[in-house]
């Protein structure tokens, strides 16, 4: 599959972004918390060529820059998918969001509906709730007292124990695409005329 790479300024840092060719409207596939644009290598060729397809890491992830001191809230991911799109100079775009994507893309499309052709929503959240409940590598790697601890005893190791959490829960939690998993979209797309579509 080949891409464009572009380091997007955001400020005094940049936002790493691929963009594939294909058709409008753009699909933006936005990656939870720990991920980054890796979480969709094996939904991209689905997608093309039929659609063009632009993935980023947000600030802080990925191949994006990770500045001390940056507050990484959702408002400033909203900012950075602001900057993503106006950079590549992007019109109507679907606004994929996974996980922590889903506020600053909700209301994103909040502040620009004229820009968004759709909206779709992969088991994220809107506010807070009291069944919500963090991943176990986001508790053991960002809750304050704890990642003081686990951080250092994962560098110890290479970071192996993050890396095998990350992948045990991207495995557990059925993240990614496989061919079961395809036929069932295919089959729902049958069903819903107004679904995006896969390619053939």
């Amino acid at each position: 599959m080949n891409f464009r790479e572009h380091f997007v300024p955001r400020g005094q840092h940049r936002i790493y972004a691929r963009e594939y060719a294909g058709a409008e409207p753009v699909v933006i596939l936005m990656h939870g918390f720990p991920d980054n644009l890796h979480l969709y290598d094996r939904l991209v060729p689905f997608l093309l060529p039929s659609r063009r397809v632009v993935t980023f890491d947000f600030l802080g992830w990925g191949s994006s820059d990770k500045p001390l001191g940056y507050p990484y809230t959702a408002a400033n991911q909203e900012g950075d998918l602001d900057t993503v799109l106006k950079e590549l100079n992007l019109g109507h775009v679907v606004l994929v969001a996974h996980d922590a994507s889903g506020p600053p893309a909700i209301n994103w499309a909040l502040g620009h509906p004229d820009q968004v052709a759709a909206l779709v929503l992969l088991n994220t959240y809107y506010c807070a709730m009291p069944t919500l409940r963090p991943p176990e590598a986001i508790f053991l790697f960002s809750t304050l007292l704890v990642r003081s601890i686990a951080r250092p005893i994962s560098g110890m190791f290479g970071h192996l124990i993050f890396r095998r959490m990350y992948w045990w829960q991207i495995g557990r939690d059925g993240y990614l695409l496989d061919s079961g998993d395809y036929n069932r979209l295919r089959s729902q797309e049958r069903a819903n005329p107004n679904m995006l579509r896969l390619p053939e």
